[in-house]
């Protein structure tokens, strides 16, 4: 029997294990032997006809442009000398420019986050030619070189800070265009498609923190195996040791995927290494078992290869520190100890921080509420493909045991944040489509395919109405989303405006010509109390003299235009020490009160640094199952949240007061142009 079965579409060669063309994705079909067909034999006294030129070409099949791809040349080639539309190609398009514009319109909307500003800030500062020092609280490296990079080309803005998220997000669509071979060409669109109206996979792509980075990196990873172990090229395995690269220097929870990759393909082994007594399972089967083998043979020098491709992009980001930007990579020789030993050892001591507080069963309660598609589908999946045997391939076991050890690992580590659900997401969605693809290709299954398909379509509505809510209501980011969690107030960006107009009416004072040109708007003196330096670092990022003070300001500061202040509530008194200080008339001299002069007078201006939904749970709880006059319930609760986004409870802040000199209150109370 033949090693390969032949597409009959494109033509090309695919392993016989292969249920989907590598090159175009179309179904396989097993050969079936058939006897040589002879040709008619020519009556005595006849020629053989000759066919003519003309004949001959019209038997042809129309030539290709030579950009296409093999789909499109068997397309092509049916169409007998036409062109017929190649609607897969078009569906990619179309998700493409739809997932494109979800990821960047009105990307710089909303203001920073305060983790956002952080990793917005130190990228800044790399492109500016501080260098970088890696730190496992905020993670990185990657994400801070990727930013600078994009500083560099286009500029700072809030825009510009989230645009290598945004081009990671759509990396991460078209990455799904490699799992034709497992899931057809179906299969593979469905999975776009769902990724691309995903609620947590477009808000991530928003939002510049490193997890999208590492998903996107872990599919890499995934598609890469997956694809070398039925090919054996190369380049699949340095795609692999690529994101596996990235990956590690993106965030540490890259321990958790290696942890639950590594467990997979360790019990694989052992499994298949016990169907070597069953040649023909083996034979099928054994493709992790085969590849170590090949690994330990005469394909050493393909894991040598990717291991060392592994090492330089990993030494190349890990290896940079203090210094400019560009000519300091390879100069850290302790990045590596510090990013595999440091950030191992520092994640380990936060588990019993529990950052967040949250229940352990937080992402079984808010995936399903962003993720119905994905989870419904995938839910059906999970049973239907470990009780049907055809269906339990080395691809869906992968996705089912990546999946149910994600949701354990994640809800048992410490740290329980919205932007690490996306992590197990990723299995979720992959095996999701995947059975969303049997229910739309199996037309044997009468109503339960028209039910699976009307399912199908009402999620994926739910999924794109839960996108536009989270993307774009509320300015951007609406607090009231549990997936923003904490949300940057927009009086920040406000007031980070108007600093800049006092300043620069701070110039036009100036009379004297010499003294006006020589006023630079940023050297005005501003400063900031450390609880206010998040998201404000940022902000006012271009000032040169800002101090950011600790939380008792010195009384030395006095006299400067702006000071920042928070209003902490879990240490009374702090707040209202800093306001009787700033905004008294008078001041000890000598033992003796006297009056201040106007310019150590300030004038208070309350305004919301953060802001927040916690849900009341109890409230809930205790509602009745139905409505009731003037007394909401339960289901009404849930509709009205899912809908609306309403909220039972209300919103709660952080707050910061800005202070300004009593002699420039008049530029502070004009607004902001």
């Amino acid at each position: 029997m033949a090693d390969t079965i032949k597409c009959p579409k494109c033509g090309e060669e695919n392993p016989k294990t292969n249920r989907f063309c590598d090159s175009c994705g179309s179904k396989l079909i097993a050969p079936v032997s058939t006897p040589p067909a002879r040709e008619a034999p020519i009556a005595t006294g006849e020629k053989k006809k000759v066919k003519t030129a003309k004949e001959e070409s019209q038997l042809k099949p129309a030539k290709a442009p030579f950009f296409s791809g093999p789909a499109v040349v068997a397309d092509l080639a049916q169409a007998q000398g036409g062109i017929v539309i190649n609607w897969e190609i078009v569906a990619w398009i179309l998700i493409i420019i739809g997932a494109f514009a979800i990821r960047f319109i009105d990307l710089g909307i909303k203001p920073l986050h305060h983790d956002e500003s952080m990793h917005a800030f130190y990228g800044w500062k790399l492109f500016k030619g501080d260098g970088y020092s890696y730190n496992p609280m905020m993670h990185g490296p990657f994400h801070y070189h990727a930013n600078a990079l994009i500083y560099f080309l286009f500029g700072t803005s809030d825009y510009t800070a989230r645009v290598a998220p945004a081009i990671w997000g759509m990396l991460g669509i078209l990455l799904m265009w490699n799992f034709r071979p497992y899931m057809g060409k179906t299969g593979a669109l469905i999975a776009a498609f769902t990724m691309a109206i995903s609620p947590t996979w477009a808000y991530q792509a928003r939002f510049i923190r490193e997890d999208i980075f590492m998903a996107v990196d872990t599919i890499m990873i995934f598609i890469g195996l997956m694809r070398y172990f039925d090919t054996r090229k190369l380049n699949w395995l340095y795609l692999a040791a690529v994101g596996l690269a990235f990956a590690w220097a993106t965030k540490e929870a890259n321990y958790i995927t290696m942890f639950i990759f590594g467990t997979f393909l360790f019990l694989r082994w052992i499994w298949e290494y016990s169907l070597r007594v069953i040649p023909e399972r083996f034979e099928k089967e054994g493709v992790v078992f085969r590849t170590v083998e090949y690994w330990l043979g005469e394909g050493k020098w393909d894991f040598l290869k990717a291991l060392g491709l592994f090492a330089l992009v990993h030494g190349l980001l890990y290896f940079n520190k203090q210094g400019p930007f560009w000519p300091n990579f390879w100069t850290n020789l302790r990045g590596i100890p510090d990013g595999y030993v440091g950030g191992l050892v520092y994640w380990i001591g936060q588990h019993g921080v529990a950052r967040g507080s949250q229940p352990w069963n937080f992402y079984i309660l808010m995936l399903p509420f962003y993720e119905m598609m994905s989870v419904f589908f995938m839910l059906i999946a999970s049973v239907y493909y470990l009780v049907v045997p055809q269906k339990r391939t080395f691809f869906n076991i992968f996705c089912i045991y990546w999946w149910i050890m994600a949701v354990i690992v994640y809800s048992w580590a410490g740290e329980k944040m919205p932007w690490l659900a996306i992590h197990p997401l990723l299995p979720m969605l992959i095996l999701g489509a995947q059975m969303a693809t049997d229910v739309f290709e199996r037309k044997d299954w009468g109503w339960q395919r028209s039910a699976g398909i009307t399912a199908f379509i009402l999620l994926a509505m739910c999924s794109l109405h839960g996108t536009i809510y989270v993307c774009f209501n509320g300015s951007g980011a609406s607090p009231k989303e549990s997936l923003v969690y904490v949300q940057t107030s927009t009086d920040v960006t406000m007031v980070a405006k108007k600093i800049m107009k006092l300043s620069k009416n701070m110039k036009n004072m100036l009379w004297d010509s010499q003294a006006f040109r020589a006023f630079d708007e940023h050297n005005m003196e501003i400063v900031c109390e450390d609880y206010c330096t998040w998201p404000f670092a940022w902000y006012l990022r271009d000032y040169n003299k800002i101090a950011y003070d600790p939380k008792n300001i010195p009384e030395n500061e006095m006299g400067k235009p702006v000071i920042l202040s928070g209003i902490e509530e879990a240490n009374p008194g702090h707040d209202q020490r800093v306001k009787d200080m700033l905004t008294s008339e008078t001041m000890m001299d000598n033992g003796k009160m006297v009056p201040k002069p106007i310019d150590k007078i300030y004038i208070p201006y309350r305004y919301k640094l953060r802001e927040w939904w916690a849900p009341d749970e109890p409230r809930w709880w205790k509602a009745p199952f139905f409505s009731q006059p003037n007394n909401p319930g339960k289901m009404e609760l849930l509709w009205t949240r899912f809908m609306y986004r309403d909220v039972w409870g209300d919103l709660g802040s952080y707050d910061f007061v800005v202070y300004i000199r009593k002699d420039l209150e008049k530029f502070w109370a004009g607004g902001v142009e």
